[in-house]
């Protein structure tokens, strides 16, 4: 009896082995797991929310690139370069509405050359003192990456607020 039991565990543990070792899929190819399910949401939670948001809010713009942003004040002078770096004050956020930055009210310098494609070009359609809020998709964000507490391929919005060009 108890060499049957033995023989039982023993193989219960080596199915259960090979099922965690394999990482082919049904096509034979390397599968990611849940890293690219989970990218895989976000991607769509992501155009859902910009979508509705577009559809929902007039007052939003969807660049070429997939930016989408609203002026919710001006600013005034020239807007700024990609070269520029920029004093802001900003909150970023996921979709859901849970902050995962930001600069508690703070000034901050963004040499713009040195941040994500999509917070550059937001900044580049603003003008010092404009405000602004920007929903950035993964694309123009972390992408599948991620970074911290942004996800692979999470959609992101910042409320911003252009101070003025950084002096050095």
């Amino acid at each position: 009896m108890r060499s049957i039991f033995t023989t039982l565990i023993v193989s219960l543990v080596l199915v259960a082995a090979s099922s965690c070792n394999s990482n082919k899929g049904n096509d034979g190819s390397q599968e990611t797991g849940a890293i690219t399910s989970i990218a895989d949401i976000n991607k769509q939670d992501g155009e859902k929310y910009i979508a509705t948001l577009l559809k929902n809010d007039t007052a939003y713009v969807k660049t070429e690139s997939g930016l989408c942003y609203k002026i919710l004040e001006e600013g005034e002078g020239d807007n700024f370069k990609a070269t520029d770096t920029v004093d802001v004050i900003y909150v970023g956020k996921h979709i859901d509405g849970s902050q995962f930055d930001s600069s508690n009210g703070d000034i901050v310098p963004f040499p713009l050359q040195n941040v994500v494609a999509g917070f550059r070009e937001v900044i580049m359609l603003m003008k010092p003192g404009a405000k602004a809020i920007a929903v950035i998709p993964s694309h123009l964000g972390y992408g599948v990456q991620g970074k911290g507490p942004i996800g692979p391929n999470e959609t992101l919005v910042f409320e911003l607020t252009t101070v003025e060009l950084h002096k050095n």
